[in-house]
């Protein structure tokens, strides 16, 4: 039938719906048709992207796990730079130095495209890295999985301005290990990066549902 009904092959309904299923998304029985499962019991942080493709009802609930994957990015980025000033040695925190001016010169220069992106991942991971926390490193890498299956409708709300304030800030406190700066003043720093994201998917959703009559 959903290949009928989209023009493609058989094999190519099969195989999408065993990646769907391989992500924990829909469950398939045999001889029966696929069953979409429950998002609570299917989300994981790869396949939160899925929220940003509800709609009506179900939308706001949704959003709010992407508020919760910007406040585990956020926490987890505050607690792997604290960590490493604490601990890390000289050597051991010198690339820790370099990922930031890395996302600090990517965010100066930025022609539009938002390239940083993969910087500001590579800073959590060198962060991780220095901080001697290799499950926060899963994390990390986790947490870059679930950015790229949102990617194509966040990179453009991104403000590579603020992320350019946020790490000339970080520079500075790392530099002087600063953990008391870094505790209390990135966490707003990062929310208001976070926030300006949400606020425009918010208003992007209301374009769509209340579009301007022409």
């Amino acid at each position: 039938m959903l290949a009928r009904r989209y023009g493609v092959a058989r094999g190519t309904v099969r195989e999408a719906l065993l990646r769907l299923a391989a992500r924990g998304l829909i469950l398939l029985r045999q001889g029966r048709q696929a069953r979409a499962v429950p998002l609570e019991h299917a989300l994981t942080l790869e396949s939160v992207g899925v929220a940003l493709h509800a709609r009506g009802g179900a939308r706001p609930e949704r959003l709010r796990l992407l508020e919760g994957y910007f406040e585990l990015k956020r926490e987890t980025a505050v607690a792997l730079l604290v960590r490493a000033c604490e601990h890390a040695s000289k050597r051991e925190f010198e690339p820790l130095l370099d990922a930031c001016f890395m996302l600090r010169d990517g965010t100066r220069w930025d022609d539009g495209s938002k390239a940083w992106v993969v910087r500001e991942f590579a800073l959590l991971r060198t962060a991780a890295a220095a901080a001697n926390r290799p499950g926060h490193l899963l994390l990390v890498q986790s947490l870059e999985r679930a950015f790229k299956t949102m990617e194509e409708v966040l990179r453009p709300l991104l403000m590579s301005q603020a992320v350019l304030h946020w790490a000339n800030r970080t520079m500075d406190w790392l530099y002087d290990r600063n953990v008391e700066a870094l505790s209390r003043d990135l966490p707003p720093l990062l929310m208001a990066c976070d926030e300006h994201v949400l606020g425009g998917l918010t208003a992007s959703e209301r374009t769509v549902e209340h579009p301007e009559s022409g």
